[in-house]
């Protein structure tokens, strides 16, 4: 049996706002991760139209089988029983974009499941909790350099807390996520750049993994044309320079110091999350906790 801690949005006309500003197309495809009880579903049916569709994906059985109920005379709504970690985006249209309230505890992974070439969406629309995106001062982020190199993200509307039910104990706001015209990485190397990134956060003081990665020559050029700071960790460069030091990477070589790093790092937060919730709600089958507004 899986349990739940969750927030719902209330507000019927806020989410058809949200919806309204979003501008998803008539007839287009859009993916919901996490339904809960459907009234964003409900927003988007009617956006979309007849000839759209709302692919809903919903962990929770007994919210599948509500769901279900209420969306059986909207055919444009299919309700999927699955992990969203598991679904198969590449069966998506090439053009589906993405709307949803998303569970605060699978943020990394997911936005790195989702954002990952080749079966990214076109556009998406995510509610998350601010200061997992902008950093204290306004600075990146590790969830934002992930994403840097392939897309713009937007901070859009400001939620109450109040806007919940129940109330969560943080700040979120809905952000859009638009692809690059030109992306600022080779998208086939992505992998690795996740692993350069992966690596660098794991020194959070930034003391020695430059000097690993970089001589003492590249480090002074990438300070000088990109405002990369040595000695410093993720949160206090720009994307700008943590990008250019990549590509300064990706010239020079040194890959077998990173390769693997993302897998060791979600392995390390896996550890530390069972640790955490021993005792509390665990998502099935992925084994991480589902608290979806904590």
């Amino acid at each position: 049996m899986i349990g739940f801690t969750q927030n719902f949005l209330h507000n019927q006309a806020l989410v058809h706002k949200l919806i309204q500003q979003a501008q998803l197309p008539k007839g287009s495809t859009v993916l919901e991760i996490g339904p809960g009880k459907g009234i964003i579903t409900a927003g988007l049916a009617e956006q979309v139209g007849s000839q759209g569709r709302v692919i809903a994906v919903e962990l929770d059985p007994k919210l599948v089988s509500a769901l279900q109920t209420r969306f059986q005379a909207t055919p444009q709504v299919s309700i999927l029983s699955q992990d969203i970690l598991t679904y198969p985006l590449e069966q998506l249209p090439k053009d589906y974009r993405v709307f949803s309230n998303v569970p605060f505890n699978i943020t990394s992974t997911l936005l790195e499941y989702l954002f990952t070439p080749p079966s990214q969406p076109i556009q998406a629309h995510l509610i998350l909790q601010v200061d997992g995106l902008i950093a204290e001062g306004g600075g990146e982020t590790f969830k934002s350099l992930l994403l840097a190199p392939l897309y713009q993200i937007r901070l859009g509307h400001h939620f109450a807390r109040t806007d919940f039910t129940p109330q969560p104990r943080v700040d979120t706001a809905l952000f859009t996520f638009d692809p690059h015209v030109t992306p600022r990485i080779d998208p086939a190397q992505y992998a690795l750049y996740k692993d350069f990134l992966a690596l660098i956060a794991k020194d959070r003081v930034g003391e020695g993994v430059w000097k690993k990665l970089f001589s003492a020559g590249q480090l002074d050029q990438l300070r000088a044309q990109t405002g990369l700071i040595g000695g410093r960790g993720l949160k206090t460069q720009s994307a700008q320079a943590v990008i250019a030091a990549f590509e300064q990477f990706t010239r020079f070589g040194k890959v077998a110091l990173v390769r693997g790093a993302m897998q060791r790092l979600r392995e390390e937060q896996d550890r530390r999350e069972q640790i955490n919730t021993a005792g509390g709600h665990h998502r099935s089958k992925s084994g991480r906790n589902d608290d979806r507004r904590r």
